[in-house]
């Protein structure tokens, strides 16, 4: 009578083994119920709030949008005209210049990062802090002048320009506020012109139409290269000087074209490819 009973006990075991499996398997299964419902409400939550954003569009930007062939590719002339006749801002816009390259930015021997002087000012007034140089030419230029007291500003926080231009003397000062002014691309750097031992030259320059060229994450060069205001001729010898800069810029180890496209367009507007022919 002894065996039997081991029987039914063992019996009773996998039974019970059985039952916490089918438990488990039910948890897991609920549990994958619940997280493909979250996946779901996520997915609907994102596709509401881009409807929602695409609806509150204003009449005048869904009206631009219809006037702009977005299949076709301009003349820098026509692209321009277009551009300007789609900004409808109160200000004086900016007309930006977005150049998509065929680079990869993972590769730091296909970044690009230099400052190019364009044939015209881009109408903006840059707030330029120099360090070093003749204090006295600077302040003839509109410039601010920078001193022991600026860096103690910047460690605090204080960092209210466009520019940071440094003689080569002032650079291991300028070593203590690298923390602060390298995350805003302030920092002076001497591929970019800023570490120079002519600072009076380099705030003229950035005054009158030098801008810098940089890789962003995208693979795109995003500048700016005027203002509505500024006229069509001098627009377009800009963004032609800007191109001919990024095409001499190209990385060695890059085999194929470097421009992929370029787009314009003014502040609040849509955008315009351009025939690369053109350019």
């Amino acid at each position: 009578m002894g065996r039997p009973r081991v029987k039914v006990i063992d019996t009773a075991i996998d039974l019970d083994k059985m039952e916490k499996a089918e438990d488990k398997v039910l948890e897991v299964s609920l549990e994958a119920d619940k997280k493909i419902e979250r996946q779901a409400k996520a997915l609907r939550e994102s596709t509401k709030k881009k409807d929602k954003k695409a609806s509150t569009r204003s009449k005048n930007y869904q009206d631009q949008i219809a006037t702009i062939d977005k299949t076709k590719e301009h003349p820098i002339s026509e692209a321009i005209d277009i551009i300007k006749k789609v900004s409808s801002t109160k200000f004086d816009a900016s007309i930006e210049v977005h150049v998509n390259l065929n680079t990869d930015p993972t590769k730091s021997d296909q970044l690009i990062r230099r400052s190019i002087n364009l044939p015209h000012s881009i109408g903006k007034k840059l707030r330029v802090l120099i360090f070093g140089g003749d204090s006295k030419e600077l302040k003839s230029i509109g410039v601010e002048i920078g001193t022991e007291s600026t860096l103690t500003k910047i460690e605090g926080g204080k960092v209210d320009v466009d520019k940071v231009v440094a003689t080569p003397e002032w650079m291991p000062k300028l070593t203590k506020v690298a923390k602060i002014l390298g995350p805003k691309g302030l920092m002076p750097n001497p591929k970019t012109g800023t570490v120079t031992t002519e600072p009076e030259k380099i705030a003229k320059d950035l005054q009158s139409g030098m801008i810098d060229l940089k890789t962003e994450r995208a693979a795109v060069i995003h500048t700016t290269i005027g203002k509505v205001s500024t006229s069509n001729e001098n627009l377009e010898e800009n963004l032609k000087k800007l191109v001919e800069e990024i095409r001499k810029s190209k990385p060695e180890s890059l085999k194929k074209q470097l421009i992929k496209s370029v787009f314009i367009t003014s502040t609040m507007s849509p955008s315009v490819k351009i025939d690369l022919s053109s350019l």
